[in-house]
């Protein structure tokens, strides 16, 4: 773990109000001048202002080959550094996290609390399709992927690598771009651009944390360059930046986010929601007991030869009764098996976090010079380094291994005799001990009698998981002209990501069984339990992963002849790509010794290379000084035997110099992941319950007597194969906007988009395999889909149990489409002596988010809590917005930034996946993903919207010192309540909701510049 340090809300308070009081004591003079003074012309800092290419020079915009100030017939959003402090965000990943853009499949920082399959990352997923369909590129160039594939399936590029105190600006193309960079930009592009030329010393140094004492954040850079480019034809630049994120623990906010137990939560009627799996042994609202769970405290209960109970579950351990857990009594008639006394265990409040510790780090260095008067040339290198920890409730000794060759470990007996040479089995029947050679089983209070004992108990340490990652990047390139005007650039780069995921306490069936044989164990008093037997029973598992790219690329270009708008410009170029990804497994199959394999850890892993050889081109034609047409083409040629072309032809019609319309059309691709080409078995988890209207889920719910195993959430593992014969997505994407400019303080877009994708990568069809199982007494038959039970219910071990697992493999066999509407508004107003107010508004709206199904069926996402399948079913929201206002008054600046998702229809509509929800009619996705009260009436049919304001005040003192202050979340508004989002683990929805849950976070800092 890393060190923090911690702060007092009340310091951070005082120090926060600072620099807002400078900013509002210098607006009563300010007011009192009635003379609008012209203008002022923006200043900004050497850490803020654009790269030295910006001023007043043309540049490479996103998207095309060419270079110069207009952003063409494509949408694209642009944030600078200056955006971006004014708003409070000091990381890209923070910032892309915010895009309106950002649909369902985001990987937000909430999502890193070890439920994430790429535990770790964050990513960003334009338009919804997924964070593999959204190419992210560093200064235009690709970079080596996260090693770990979103959930087991999707690449993508961690956007926690970038060093974000470099941020020149981020430009967004929110349109297909594979005719111009191939593979994976079928949702558009992330460029993140950096500084190109840095003078002097420059440092900048902040400390924040929530008001509720915890999320502590410290963050510390250094810049230091020398050189002109314009006067000394050279520029370096070193660059050092350090921040750290102390984790939050769920147990520190509100109800219902701190606590598994919901019985607090009840309807009109009087009715409440039972009591989920994380609130072991609760009572519900109306008295009734969830069902025996085991917890760190140990129970046992006496059995035959054949397993037969022949007592209740009692506490091993009576003289420590329930150590640090809540004692509760339990009657008779409350549970069939449970003793007079249980303990309570609450996982939320006791181990869940709801944001993981997090440290990043790294170096970077940049030489720029020019070559000649013709040409400029540049070496750039990056170090980056990301930590996170997190820790999630802990294993049952008795468990389950995840596919493939899966095993169960359920029931745990403990034998009469141990001995040194206890060999461990399934009925401890065989160990080999006797009393010849052995003792009676001290952890077996009926030993003594002969009997053997049933264990029901969770292992006395949380999970814990750690990711350190570690990037290198190094990028050389050099542009230019010669002759009559031919321009060329060249690039070269080449990037490695490193990644230790170190997983602690998770046990291995094998060796428990070895220990429980030989009493080395002490299940009595389990904190008296040495590190070596621990060790032994739950190694730590390290894993390491990479993921390695280097390309090659060039580009030719000149402008050919003169157009009634403008010269004719064509460009060429060509690139030669490798990449790799060497993932192990961290749970390998393993049919010689099934039983020595972990429980809980995925069995995930992808090994493969590849190189792509591409050639591509672009036309810009200026027919009329009204119409600029655009065509752009690329060919890729992979060695893993696919190949494609993408064309793009783009359009600007300007009838007035204050209007423009545009639009594209195009054609992309993706490829075929490595994890979905060539991957171990991924299993992912799910929430699911019953549904008490159907017949055959009644009877199951009947035959374990109604207790919370039956009606209750449970979790179904999805477990998916890689496939070697899969071809690439191929995509139809097409965009038609409008441009409106009154004054040259004030313009509006409007843009409609429209992407279909054909041959969409996803696991086989399960439709059905639920229902059949409940149906068929655990018997499934459709092809290619293997179902396996999971659990036994501890109340009624002899009846049918929950379903565990459904496995297929991926196919290319549906049709995916997303449409929409972009809306985009800036404004900037004098309004006094060196007084200005700058507003500026984004919005998306999606209008329709649907997948149509090889057999025709037609699942319609927008505005629903699905694709379950590729945002762990945290929703399609229809409104996406984001609206900031500044005030500039001097050497000062006040800025609010509001940020707005709708709410959405909590239907999980995926069929095709397995789920059975209908938007619009709540019923029919109970059992899906809607939660019911006891009664069976649904808790909540429509999450509400998430909203939050985040305020920021900076003061410049002088030329060399400003003092800043961030207020994020500045009206404490708490996340929506939301129990079915996120698969139900946080109650809230994290994907659009890590501001909230954070709540009010107050940070101060300085920059200062030599």
């Amino acid at each position: 773990m890393v060190a923090t340090t911690r702060f007092t809300s009340k310091s951070l308070l005082l120090a926060a109000a600072a620099p807002f009081v400078l900013v509002l004591s210098a607006m009563p003079s300010v007011a009192q001048t009635a003379t609008a003074a012209p203008e002022p012309q923006k200043t900004v800092s050497p850490e803020t202002a654009p790269a030295e290419e910006d001023a007043g020079q043309d540049i490479v915009v996103t998207g095309s080959l060419f270079r110069g100030a207009d952003t063409g017939p494509s949408p694209v959003t642009t944030l600078t550094a200056a955006t971006l402090q004014q708003r409070g965000i000091n990381t890209a990943a923070e910032a892309v996290q915010r895009l309106t853009a950002n649909g369902a499949g985001t990987i937000s920082q909430g999502w890193n609390t070890g439920s994430n399959f790429a535990t770790g990352a964050t990513a960003a997923s334009l338009r919804g399709l997924s964070v593999q369909s959204t190419l992210t590129l560093f200064d235009g160039l690709r970079m080596a992927p996260y090693p770990l594939a979103d959930d087991g399936q999707r690449n993508f590029v961690d956007m926690n690598t970038i060093p974000s105190s470099l941020v020149d600006r981020i430009e967004v193309l929110k349109d297909g771009a594979s005719s111009t960079y191939g593979a994976d930009a079928v949702a558009g592009v992330i460029n993140v651009i950096m500084k190109k030329q840095i003078e002097g010393l420059h440092l900048n140094g902040s400390a924040g944390i929530s008001d509720r004492g915890d999320g502590g954040e410290q963050r510390l850079d250094a810049t230091w360059g020398y050189g002109d480019l314009a006067t000394q034809g050279f520029n370096f630049y070193v660059n050092g930046e350090y921040q750290n994120t102390a984790a939050v623990n769920a147990s520190d906010r509100g109800y219902p986010f701190n606590s598994s137990d919901l019985s607090r939560i009840c309807n009109d009627a009087g009715s409440c929601i039972a009591q989920p799996a994380g609130a072991r042994n609760f009572f519900n609202a109306d008295g009734t007991y969830s069902g025996l769970a085991s917890t760190t405290v140990a129970m046992v209960r006496p059995v035959d030869a054949m397993g037969g109970a022949l007592g209740r579950y009692n506490i091993l351990n009576a003289a420590d009764g329930c150590r640090d857990l809540n004692p509760v009594t339990v009657l008779p008639g409350q549970s069939p098996t449970a003793g007079s006394v249980v303990c309570q265990q609450d996982f939320r409040k006791q181990y869940l976090q709801v944001l993981p510790q997090q440290e990043r780090y790294g170096f970077s260095g940049r030489f720029t010079a020019n070559v000649g008067d013709n040409a400029q040339a540049y070496v750039s290198g990056n170090y980056y380094r990301t930590n996170t920890f997190t820790q999630i409730s802990p294993l049952g000794f008795n468990n389950q291994t995840t596919p493939p060759g899966s095993v169960l470990l359920n029931p745990l007996y403990l034998p009469t005799y141990v001995c040194a040479g206890g060999v461990g089995s399934l009925t401890m029947l065989d160990t080999g001990c006797n009393a010849g050679n052995g003792v009676l089983n001290p952890n077996n209070p009926f030993a003594a009698s002969g009997s053997r004992a049933q264990l029901l108990s969770l292992y006395d340490r949380p999970r814990t998981i750690e990711t350190n990652s570690r990037a290198l990047r190094l990028a050389a390139g050099i542009t230019g002209t010669f002759g009559d005007d031919w321009k060329y650039s060249g690039d070269f780069t080449a990037s490695n990501t490193q990644l230790d995921v170190i997983q602690k306490n998770y046990l291995i069936p094998q060796r428990i069984l070895d220990v429980v044989a030989r009493g080395t164990y002490d299940f009595v008093n389990p904190s008296a339990n040495s590190e070596e037997i621990r060790n032994y029973i739950a190694p730590e598992n390290r894993t390491r992963s990479t993921a390695d790219l280097w390309q090659i690329q060039g580009t030719l270009s000149k402008s050919l002849f003169t157009l009634p708008g403008g010269p004719l410009q064509v460009a060429i170029g060509g690139a030669y790509r490798k990449e790799s990804i060497d993932n192990p497994s961290a749970n390998p199959q393993n049919d010689a010794h099934p039983y020595d394999r972990y429980y809980g850890v995925n069995s995930v892993g992808a090994v493969g290379s590849r190189n792509v050889k591409s050639a591509f081109f672009e036309i810009n034609a200026p027919v009329l000084d009204q119409l600029v047409i655009n065509g752009s083409g690329r060919y890729d040629d992979y060695s893993s035997g696919q190949s494609n072309f993408s064309p793009k032809i783009g359009a600007k019609f300007s009838p007035i110099q204050q209007f423009s319309v545009r639009g594209t059309f195009s054609k992309g691709f993706r490829i075929p992941s490595f994890n979905e080409a060539n991957g171990l078995p991924t299993t992912g988890y799910v929430t699911r319950s019953l549904d008490p209207s159907i017949p055959a889920q009644a009877a199951f719910i009947a035959a374990h007597g109604g207790n919370a195993y039956a009606t209750g959430q449970f979790s179904l593992g999805n477990t998916s194969t890689g496939n070697p014969d899969l071809d690439p997505e191929k995509s139809t994407s097409w965009t038609l906007g409008a441009i409106f400019e009154p004054t040259s303080r004030i313009n509006f877009t409007v843009d409609y988009f429209n992407i279909k994708v054909k041959g969409i990568i996803n696991p086989a069809s399960s439709a059905g395999a639920f229902e059949q199982y409940y149906a068929n007494n655990g018997v499934v038959n459709l092809p290619g889909v293997v179902v396996r039970p999971g659990l036994a219910d501890n109340d009624n071990p002899a009846a049918l149990p929950q379903i565990g697992f459904i496995e297929v493999s991926y196919q290319n066999a549906d049709e995916q489409r997303v449409s929409g509407i972009d809306f985009g508004a800036n404004a900037r107003f004098p309004i006094g002596n060196n007084v200005t107010l700058i507003t500026s508004a984004d919005a998306s709206y999606l209008l329709k988010f649907e997948k149509q199904t090889a057999d025709g069926n037609v699942e319609r996402y927008d505005g629903t809590l699905s694709p379950c399948n590729n945002t762990s079913c945290s929703g399609s929201p229809k409104w996406r917005a984001t609206w900031q206002n500044t005030l500039e008054v001097g050497a000062a600046s006040l800025s609010a930034t509001a940020y707005y998702t709708a709410g959405y229809d909590l239907a999980s509509t995926d069929v095709s996946n397995g789920y059975s929800g209908v938007k619009g009619d709540c019923e029919a996705s109970i059992g899906s993903s809607v939660v019911t009260y006891q009664d069976g009436t649904p808790v909540l049919c429509n999450a509400k919207a998430t909203w939050n304001v985040d305020m920021t005040a900076t003061v410049k003192v002088n030329d060399r010192f400003t003092l800043y202050t961030n207020v994020l979340n500045i009206f404490d508004i708490k996340p929506p309540f939301d129990p079915s989002g996120g698969y139900s683990i946080n109650q809230y929805n994290p994907a659009w909701t890590t501001g909230n849950i954070m709540g009010r976070f107050i940070r101060v800092g300085a920059r200062v510049g030599f």
